[in-house]
Formats: C-alpha cells, sequence, structure tokens
C-alpha cells in the first residue's frame, strides 16, 4: 500500500467517523429537547435533566466537530500527518459518552487516527562521514 493510499484511508476514515459522531451527538440533542422519556434515567433519579443531556450534547458535538478538523487538517497538513492522527484518536475516545457515533464512528476514528499514525515518514538519508588516514 503506497503511502498516498494509506493517507486517502485514514482521511476517510476519520472524516467518516467525524459525521457519525456528529450525527450522534445531533440525535442526542434531539431527543433531549423533544424526547426526553427516549433516554433511559439514571437508578435512583427521578427523571431525566435536561441539563444533563444538553451536556452530553455538546461534548459530543465538540468531539465531531475536532475529529472532523482533524481529518480535513489530515488531507490538508501533509506535514504535520502524526498530531491529527493523534487529535483523531485523542476526541473519538471522548465521544463514547453520547453514543460514539453509533460506535461505529467510534471505531473508524480510532482506525483513521491509527492509519495516520502508522504512515511511516520519509527519513532523509545521510552519508556517512569519510575519515582519511
Amino acid at each position: 500500500m503506497s503511502q498516498s493510499e494509506r493517507s486517502n484511508r485514514a482521511f476517510v476514515l476519520s472524516l467518516t467517523a467525524g459525521i457519525l459522531i456528529l450525527a450522534n451527538a445531533a440525535s442526542v440533542a434531539a431527543a433531549a429537547m423533544w424526547f426526553p422519556w427516549v433516554i433511559p434515567t439514571l437508578p435512583g433519579s427521578s427523571g431525566n435533566d435536561p441539563t444533563i443531556l444538553y451536556s452530553v450534547a455538546a461534548v459530543g458535538l465538540i468531539c465531531g466537530v475536532l475529529v472532523l478538523l482533524g481529518a480535513i487538517m489530515l488531507r490538508s497538513d501533509q506535514a504535520d500527518k502524526r498530531a491529527w492522527g493523534i487529535m483523531i484518536v485523542v476526541f473519538s475516545i471522548p465521544s463514547v459518552v453520547t453514543g460514539g457515533g453509533f460506535i461505529i464512528g467510534f471505531i473508524l476514528g480510532i482506525l483513521g487516527g491509527a492509519k495516520a499514525l502508522s504512515r511511516n515518514t520519509k527519513m532523509q538519508t545521510t552519508k556517512p562521514a569519510t575519515t582519511t588516514a
């Protein structure tokens, strides 16, 4: 697999993950707004507090936007692919709080970030110093 194919696959996986995480967070926000009884309550609580559900949705939206940003920068900034791969992995993990992009988004984010991290950077070869005796 060539470097460009690996970069392209990492981009597509990460972009798909970001879109799924955003869609999942938007559905949590919509459920919190219009259908709060759909989301199960915690044991011992009297009901769903909409502010908690909005906070959970906000975490998902922030994670989704940052995964999308990482995917776009992965595509455009060729020099820092490792940094963007780390960003994608780091913000895919807390997306699990909102459902992780229907879980598939979480998995694709981890895979896309890992592919970006596994990309071999071209190392410059230097000639060994020659000594004259």
